[in-house]
């Protein structure tokens, strides 16, 4: 009898310990976010610095987070340990990407604006109170979207992404602006597309778009080199130029990128002019933007029926949401914090693709030599704390190679504005 209760006591701490062991192990699973290789040159790196040794990851490797520090985790990678850099790794394995940029005619314009002139007058008079939460865009005088699928289509003219992994949708003639329809992309990574977009053709609006072919195509030539190293494999970036005299550049969610005619005509060479871009490319990657809500189930029915190729939809809440970024963009600025971590990226960023970061600090420089130009300093930290910052970055690297030294692109690209 003693040895049935000594029996059913051992079991019992068996299985209590076995539950504790599950518990610990179920805890550690969860603890530890999970992150697959989207870029080429990511690194198993010994310790959390760019240009540190480290063994070359394949694409779509899955990483362990064990811990961050800066603009590195900490990971396990099978059995080893190391470091890899945020800009080349992604919570979502490698998928299809997003193809912007299409052609549409008068005709299919026109039967877009009757089709939801006719939407809205029926819903009206049914009483639907969920259309009051939808607002037709499309030929509003807040927003320009036919400057945003001229900027889209010109972009797709422009260099092809080069990566294997990389599956670009097939659109038919007559898409929309882009289609998710075959895309197993995220919800957050559609949201954040269509946020972008509004935000671009508010942007546009506001300051007008230079069409400049020739140069755009060199831009976007250029930008797309440098975000096909990144981990946001999923978007197809598109930068255009502001027509303003103000020195500034923005980075919309979804990789729309935008610099001032200003800005760019005060780059003296490529080299600082790929560093402007990997800043405001390092803010869409890092996710500097914050997470974006998207439209409910029913508000995407309706608005996959409205959207056309002529017609843009906008809802209040995107509106809602639109007024925090404008504030950002014209205003307060980001954080300062993800200022100071878009330049380091940056540096990370023209090191990999062999620009000297040196030359985004002379540009960084040049800035504050420039009479009563001030626009750029209500959205970034000063120049000062900025350099400093880079500079104190580049002591802790080794020697760096300027492998791009020819300009001839960008001189002869420059001309053309």
């Amino acid at each position: 009898m003693l040895t049935n209760k000594f029996s059913k006591i051992t079991n019992a701490k068996d299985l209590l310990f076995l539950a504790f062991s599950y518990f610990f192990v179920l805890n550690n699973l969860l603890s530890n976010e999970i992150y697959y290789v989207q870029s080429p040159k990511a690194k198993l790196l010994v310790a959390p610095k760019i240009d540190s040794q480290g063994a070359t990851l394949n694409i779509g490797s899955s990483l362990k987070k064990v811990s961050e520090s800066g603009l590195f985790y900490q990971v396990r990678y099978g059995e080893k340990t190391g470091f890899v850099s945020k800009l080349f790794i992604s919570a979502f394995p490698p998928g299809k990407q997003i193809k912007l940029g299409t052609t549409h005619s008068s005709n299919e314009q026109a039967l877009g604006r009757q089709r939801a002139s006719d939407f809205t007058k029926t819903a009206a008079a049914r009483g639907l109170s969920e259309t009051e939460k939808l607002r037709l865009r499309g030929a509003s005088s807040d927003f320009d979207f036919d400057s945003v699928r001229w900027l889209e289509n010109i972009g797709q003219a422009s260099v092809e992404q080069s990566l294997d992994n990389v599956q670009v949708i097939d659109e038919s003639k007559n898409s929309s602006f882009f289609d998710f329809s075959s895309n197993p992309l995220p919800s957050e990574t559609k949201a954040e597309v269509k946020m972008g977009r509004i935000l671009a053709a508010k942007l546009i609006q506001k300051y007008g778009l230079v069409k400049n072919e020739e140069f755009t195509i060199y831009l976007n030539n250029l930008g797309q080199s440098i975000a096909q190293i990144t981990s946001r494999q999923d978007l197809s970036f598109r930068f255009g130029i502001l027509d303003s005299s103000e020195i500034n550049a923005f980075a919309c969610p979804g990789g729309f990128i935008f610099l001032t005619r200003a800005a760019v005509e005060n780059t003296k060479n490529e080299s600082e002019l790929v560093g402007i871009l990997s800043h405001e490319i390092s803010h869409v990657v890092l996710n500097h933007h914050g997470e974006i809500a998207t439209d409910n189930a029913f508000l995407e029915i309706i608005s996959s029926l409205l959207a056309t190729p002529s017609i843009e939809i906008v809802s209040t809440a995107s509106l809602t949401a639109l007024e925090a970024y404008e504030e950002e963009f014209y205003e307060k600025g980001r954080d300062i914090e993800t200022e100071y971590e878009a330049d380091e990226s940056a540096v990370q960023l023209m090191v990999q693709l062999g620009y000297l970061p040196h030359n985004f600090i002379k540009y960084i420089e040049n800035l504050s030599k420039i009479p009563n130009e001030n626009s750029i300093l209500k959205t970034h930290p000063s120049t000062s704390q900025r350099v400093n910052k880079i500079e104190n970055i580049l002591k802790s690297m080794g020697s760096i190679s300027d492998l791009k030294n020819s300009d001839e692109a960008y001189i002869q690209a420059k001309k053309s504005l």
